[in-house]
């Protein structure tokens, strides 16, 4: 039996936690399911673990995507405001509708958002570590929690910083990551051919030459975002015709794999971005992640970028290295969930500290 008042409470909190300011048709949509128990039912279809919020919303607007027609579609377009005495109404009328598909999309799919604007945040990042990294070895860079393994195509993207364009050897001038630098001093020089070989660990990995999956990825977002979908549009299409590489599977049962067959003349960063809790769990997730770098690290030298909150309202972006059991970090700068803006708080070239 569903827990209509728990289910509810966490449709409250995602209309004025999450949506509140960012997109008023969730908001409003959200606050109807709390008042409709038949939606509340359909809603706890969703896979342990995933959030039923957005795995309901994206559901919908995964279905309008494809062109049914219904008049709840308009609202989604944005060419109209959803008022809260219709709501309920529409959103009812829809999901009865639609319930089978509804049903069948929450209870098989899961939230795997690929924010690729977030490359812009971790470019000075890959940029600060080659700094740090002088001896002009190759970076292998595995990124863990790859989701469709758009952050590994990095170098394919052109970069917007304040109305600086950085351009990089094999960057697409059609897709470009646009980024505000709100303080600091960002290091943006890097030489591309110095990382090697870029892989991901994804449990399941999204293909992006599978229409529907990349199409569930889009549906993903929020239904005002028209630029952050335009650019994943153009960054899937991208990735479509130079597929990167990921394994399948665990964390925990590739990493030493991946680390054993990199050549030991290869410095190793694996990048983490907001794939921590997931991976680890929360509370205590990058605590567990410290523990099995130390066990890694004894084995060789490795090199960390992370991305997430980290128990701040504000992501944090760090650097850290683990060499034979030993951790060292450093937070280098602050930024957006979305990548839309960073604030560069360490100071040029300097090595992480403890």
């Amino acid at each position: 039996m569903t827990d209509h008042a728990h289910l509810a409470d966490t449709f409250q909190g995602f209309a004025t936690q999450q949506a509140a300011g960012k997109s008023p048709l969730y908001a409003t949509l959200s606050r109807a399911v709390t008042r409709t128990p038949e939606i509340l039912d359909l809603a706890a279809g969703t896979q342990p673990g995933q959030p039923a919020p957005n795995m309901l919303l994206a559901a919908i607007h995964h279905i309008l995507r494809r062109g049914v027609q219904h008049p709840l579609a308009a609202f989604f377009t944005g060419h109209e405001e959803l008022d809260e005495d219709h709501a309920d109404a529409l959103l009812t009328d829809f999901c009865q509708r639609h319930a089978g598909d509804i049903a069948r999309i929450i209870s098989t799919r899961s939230v795997q958002t690929n924010e690729v604007n977030r490359c812009a945040v971790l470019l000075p990042a890959f940029a600060a570590l080659q700094q740090q990294l002088d001896d002009n070895r190759p970076i292998r860079i595995v990124d863990v929690g790859a989701s469709a393994g758009l952050n590994l195509l990095w170098d394919r993207y052109t970069y917007d910083y304040d109305g600086h364009r950085l351009s990089l050897p094999s960057s697409d001038p059609d897709t470009v990551l646009s980024c505000e630098i709100k303080g600091g001093t960002p290091p943006l020089s890097l030489d591309v051919t110095r990382f090697v070989r870029p892989v991901g660990i994804e449990l399941n990995p999204v293909d992006v030459t599978d229409t529907e999956a990349t199409e569930w990825l889009v549906s993903l977002t929020w239904p005002e975002q028209t630029t952050r979908m335009r650019t994943l549009n153009s960054v899937l299409a991208l990735a479509a015709r130079t597929p990167p590489t990921i394994l399948a599977g665990r964390a925990e049962d590739h990493l030493a794999d991946v680390l054993a067959q990199t050549p030991a003349d290869q410095h190793v960063c694996l990048v983490f971005s907001w794939s921590i809790y997931q991976i680890f769990g929360s509370p205590g997730g990058r605590e567990r992640l410290l523990d099995t770098l130390a066990d890694l690290s004894q084995h060789r030298p490795l090199h960390e970028i992370s991305i997430g909150h980290f128990g701040h309202d504000t992501p944090r972006v760090i650097m850290a290295s683990h060499h034979g059991g030993v951790s060292r970090s450093d937070v280098v700068a602050h930024c957006d969930v979305y990548g839309t803006w960073l604030d560069w708080v360490a100071r040029p070239a300097a090595r992480p500290s403890a």
